[in-house]
Protein backbone atom coordinates (compact mmCIF):
# COMPACT_ATOMS: atom_id res chain seq x y z
CA UNK A 1 0.00 0.00 0.00
CA UNK A 2 1.39 3.41 -1.04
CA UNK A 3 0.85 6.61 0.92
CA UNK A 4 0.93 10.16 -0.33
CA UNK A 5 0.25 13.45 1.43
CA UNK A 6 -1.04 16.54 -0.38
CA UNK A 7 -2.40 19.88 0.79
CA UNK A 8 -5.76 20.80 -0.72
CA UNK A 9 -6.64 24.49 -0.54
CA UNK A 10 -10.19 25.84 -0.41
CA UNK A 11 -11.48 23.61 2.42
CA UNK A 12 -13.48 25.69 4.93
CA UNK A 13 -16.02 23.32 6.46
CA UNK A 14 -17.14 19.70 6.80
CA UNK A 15 -19.35 20.11 3.75
CA UNK A 16 -16.19 20.71 1.71
CA UNK A 17 -14.61 17.59 3.19
CA UNK A 18 -17.68 15.47 2.36
CA UNK A 19 -17.82 16.66 -1.25
CA UNK A 20 -14.12 16.07 -1.79
CA UNK A 21 -14.17 12.61 -0.22
CA UNK A 22 -17.15 11.53 -2.31
CA UNK A 23 -15.50 12.75 -5.50
CA UNK A 24 -12.07 11.26 -4.79
CA UNK A 25 -13.53 7.88 -3.84
CA UNK A 26 -15.11 7.76 -7.32
CA UNK A 27 -11.60 6.83 -8.42
CA UNK A 28 -11.52 3.17 -7.49
CA UNK A 29 -7.72 3.08 -7.26
CA UNK A 30 -7.89 5.12 -4.05
CA UNK A 31 -8.42 2.92 -1.01
CA UNK A 32 -8.46 5.48 1.82
CA UNK A 33 -8.51 9.26 2.23
CA UNK A 34 -7.89 11.19 5.45
CA UNK A 35 -8.56 14.95 5.30
CA UNK A 36 -7.64 17.47 7.99
CA UNK A 37 -10.32 20.16 7.69
CA UNK A 38 -8.22 22.81 9.46
CA UNK A 39 -5.04 22.51 7.40
CA UNK A 40 -6.25 20.87 4.17
CA UNK A 41 -3.61 18.17 4.64
CA UNK A 42 -4.87 15.04 2.87
CA UNK A 43 -3.36 11.57 3.10
CA UNK A 44 -4.04 9.18 0.24
CA UNK A 45 -3.61 5.44 0.52
CA UNK A 46 -3.69 3.36 -2.65
CA UNK A 47 -2.04 0.32 -4.19
CA UNK A 48 -1.84 2.21 -7.49
CA UNK A 49 -1.56 5.91 -6.57
CA UNK A 50 -3.20 8.27 -9.10
CA UNK A 51 -1.15 11.21 -10.37
CA UNK A 52 -1.63 14.74 -9.04
CA UNK A 53 -3.11 15.72 -12.41
CA UNK A 54 -5.85 13.11 -12.04
CA UNK A 55 -6.51 14.18 -8.44
CA UNK A 56 -6.71 17.85 -9.47
CA UNK A 57 -9.16 17.01 -12.27
CA UNK A 58 -11.40 15.25 -9.74
CA UNK A 59 -11.23 18.19 -7.32
CA UNK A 60 -12.08 20.72 -10.04
CA UNK A 61 -15.38 18.95 -10.70
CA UNK A 62 -16.78 19.72 -7.22
CA UNK A 63 -15.47 23.20 -6.50
CA UNK A 64 -12.54 25.60 -6.49
CA UNK A 65 -10.23 23.17 -4.70
CA UNK A 66 -6.59 23.06 -5.66
CA UNK A 67 -3.55 21.02 -4.73
CA UNK A 68 -1.09 23.18 -2.84
CA UNK A 69 -1.17 25.68 0.03
CA UNK A 70 -3.61 28.54 -0.56
CA UNK A 71 -2.28 31.97 -1.46
CA UNK A 72 -2.61 34.37 1.44
CA UNK A 73 -5.00 37.14 0.39
CA UNK A 74 -8.35 38.48 1.54
CA UNK A 75 -10.43 36.32 -0.80
CA UNK A 76 -8.82 33.10 0.43
CA UNK A 77 -8.63 34.16 4.07
CA UNK A 78 -10.64 32.02 6.50
CA UNK A 79 -11.61 35.30 8.19
CA UNK A 80 -13.38 36.63 5.08
CA UNK A 81 -16.92 35.74 6.35
CA UNK A 82 -16.23 37.43 9.69
CA UNK A 83 -14.79 40.56 8.06
CA UNK A 84 -17.69 40.82 5.61
CA UNK A 85 -20.28 40.46 8.37
CA UNK A 86 -18.66 43.22 10.45
CA UNK A 87 -18.35 45.42 7.34
CA UNK A 88 -22.04 45.01 6.47
CA UNK A 89 -23.01 45.69 10.07
CA UNK A 90 -20.97 48.90 10.05
CA UNK A 91 -22.52 50.11 6.80
CA UNK A 92 -26.12 49.30 7.76
CA UNK A 93 -25.96 50.66 11.31
CA UNK A 94 -24.14 53.85 10.25
CA UNK A 95 -26.73 54.31 7.50
CA UNK A 96 -29.56 53.95 10.02
CA UNK A 97 -27.95 56.47 12.35
CA UNK A 98 -27.22 59.12 9.74
CA UNK A 99 -30.67 58.75 8.16
CA UNK A 100 -32.20 59.83 11.47
CA UNK A 101 -30.66 63.26 11.02
CA UNK A 102 -28.37 63.10 14.04
CA UNK A 103 -25.52 60.75 14.94
CA UNK A 104 -25.44 59.45 18.51
CA UNK A 105 -22.73 57.01 19.59
CA UNK A 106 -25.06 55.31 22.08
CA UNK A 107 -27.79 54.46 19.58
CA UNK A 108 -25.27 53.45 16.90
CA UNK A 109 -23.54 51.08 19.32
CA UNK A 110 -26.90 49.68 20.39
CA UNK A 111 -27.87 48.94 16.78
CA UNK A 112 -24.45 47.49 15.99
CA UNK A 113 -24.50 45.19 19.00
CA UNK A 114 -28.07 44.12 18.26
CA UNK A 115 -27.09 43.11 14.74
CA UNK A 116 -23.87 41.47 15.94
CA UNK A 117 -25.57 39.19 18.46
CA UNK A 118 -28.52 38.33 16.19
CA UNK A 119 -26.28 37.37 13.26
CA UNK A 120 -23.75 35.44 15.34
CA UNK A 121 -26.47 33.58 17.25
CA UNK A 122 -28.09 32.62 13.92
CA UNK A 123 -24.97 30.78 12.75
CA UNK A 124 -24.60 29.05 16.12
CA UNK A 125 -28.25 27.94 16.08
CA UNK A 126 -27.77 26.20 12.72
CA UNK A 127 -26.02 23.33 14.51
CA UNK A 128 -26.14 23.73 18.28
CA UNK A 129 -24.49 20.37 19.20
CA UNK A 130 -21.54 21.04 16.85
CA UNK A 131 -21.15 24.57 18.22
CA UNK A 132 -21.32 23.35 21.84
CA UNK A 133 -18.60 20.78 21.19
CA UNK A 134 -16.29 23.33 19.55
CA UNK A 135 -17.03 25.92 22.26
CA UNK A 136 -16.15 23.47 25.03
CA UNK A 137 -12.61 23.21 23.65
CA UNK A 138 -11.69 26.74 24.77
CA UNK A 139 -14.41 28.49 26.82
CA UNK A 140 -13.67 28.40 30.56
CA UNK A 141 -17.32 27.84 31.54
CA UNK A 142 -18.42 25.52 28.72
CA UNK A 143 -15.38 23.30 29.32
CA UNK A 144 -16.64 22.59 32.85
CA UNK A 145 -20.41 23.00 32.49
CA UNK A 146 -21.38 21.19 29.28
CA UNK A 147 -24.91 22.56 29.00
CA UNK A 148 -23.59 26.13 28.86
CA UNK A 149 -22.46 25.56 25.28
CA UNK A 150 -26.01 24.58 24.33
CA UNK A 151 -27.50 27.61 26.07
CA UNK A 152 -24.98 30.19 24.82
CA UNK A 153 -26.56 30.75 21.35
CA UNK A 154 -29.83 31.64 23.09
CA UNK A 155 -27.98 34.04 25.41
CA UNK A 156 -26.66 35.86 22.33
CA UNK A 157 -30.12 35.82 20.76
CA UNK A 158 -31.57 37.33 23.95
CA UNK A 159 -28.88 40.02 24.02
CA UNK A 160 -29.56 40.90 20.39
CA UNK A 161 -33.26 41.37 21.09
CA UNK A 162 -32.46 43.32 24.27
CA UNK A 163 -30.35 45.81 22.32
CA UNK A 164 -33.21 46.36 19.90
CA UNK A 165 -35.71 47.22 22.63
CA UNK A 166 -33.53 48.24 25.62
CA UNK A 167 -30.14 49.32 24.23
CA UNK A 168 -29.57 51.69 27.16
CA UNK A 169 -30.48 49.12 29.83
CA UNK A 170 -27.84 48.63 32.51
CA UNK A 171 -28.78 44.95 32.76
CA UNK A 172 -28.27 44.43 29.01
CA UNK A 173 -24.87 46.13 28.96
CA UNK A 174 -23.70 44.55 32.20
CA UNK A 175 -24.67 41.07 30.97
CA UNK A 176 -22.86 41.70 27.68
CA UNK A 177 -19.74 42.91 29.49
CA UNK A 178 -19.67 39.81 31.68
CA UNK A 179 -20.29 37.40 28.77
CA UNK A 180 -17.62 39.07 26.61
CA UNK A 181 -15.09 39.20 29.46
CA UNK A 182 -15.52 35.51 30.25
CA UNK A 183 -15.27 34.65 26.57
CA UNK A 184 -12.18 36.82 26.20
CA UNK A 185 -10.40 34.86 28.93
CA UNK A 186 -10.89 31.53 27.14
CA UNK A 187 -9.97 32.95 23.72
CA UNK A 188 -6.83 34.71 25.04
CA UNK A 189 -5.66 31.58 26.83
CA UNK A 190 -6.04 29.49 23.67
CA UNK A 191 -4.17 32.03 21.54
CA UNK A 192 -1.34 32.41 24.07
CA UNK A 193 -0.99 28.61 24.26
CA UNK A 194 -1.05 28.54 20.44
CA UNK A 195 -3.81 25.94 20.43
CA UNK A 196 -4.79 24.96 16.90
CA UNK A 197 -8.55 24.86 17.40
CA UNK A 198 -11.58 26.20 15.61
CA UNK A 199 -13.13 29.46 16.75
CA UNK A 200 -16.88 28.89 17.10
CA UNK A 201 -17.92 32.57 16.96
CA UNK A 202 -19.79 31.83 13.70
CA UNK A 203 -20.75 28.32 14.76
CA UNK A 204 -19.16 25.55 12.75
CA UNK A 205 -20.38 26.67 9.33
CA UNK A 206 -17.06 28.41 8.67
CA UNK A 207 -13.62 27.17 9.65
CA UNK A 208 -12.27 30.16 11.58
CA UNK A 209 -8.96 29.44 13.33
CA UNK A 210 -8.46 30.81 16.83
CA UNK A 211 -6.21 33.88 16.67
CA UNK A 212 -5.72 37.49 17.73
CA UNK A 213 -8.61 38.39 15.39
CA UNK A 214 -10.95 36.63 17.82
CA UNK A 215 -9.40 38.50 20.75
CA UNK A 216 -9.97 41.83 18.98
CA UNK A 217 -13.58 40.89 18.19
CA UNK A 218 -14.38 40.02 21.82
CA UNK A 219 -12.40 42.98 23.11
CA UNK A 220 -14.26 45.53 20.98
CA UNK A 221 -17.64 44.18 22.10
CA UNK A 222 -16.49 44.32 25.74
CA UNK A 223 -15.33 47.94 25.35
CA UNK A 224 -18.62 48.93 23.70
CA UNK A 225 -20.64 47.34 26.50
CA UNK A 226 -18.55 49.08 29.17
CA UNK A 227 -18.82 52.42 27.33
CA UNK A 228 -22.61 52.17 27.22
CA UNK A 229 -22.75 50.98 30.81
CA UNK A 230 -20.64 53.83 32.18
Amino acid sequence: MNKKELVISGIYCMSCVSKIEKQLYSNTTIDKITIDKNTGSTIFEAADMPSETIIQDLLSKVGDYKIGAPKKNFFSSPYKPLILIVFYLMIVTLGIEFSSGIFLWETWMGNFMAGFFLIFSFFKLLDIPAFAKAYQSYDIIASKIKWYGYVYPFIELGLGLSYIFFYDSEITNLTTAIVMFVGLIGVSRSVIQKSKIQCACLGTVFNLPMSYVTIIENGIMLIMALFMLL
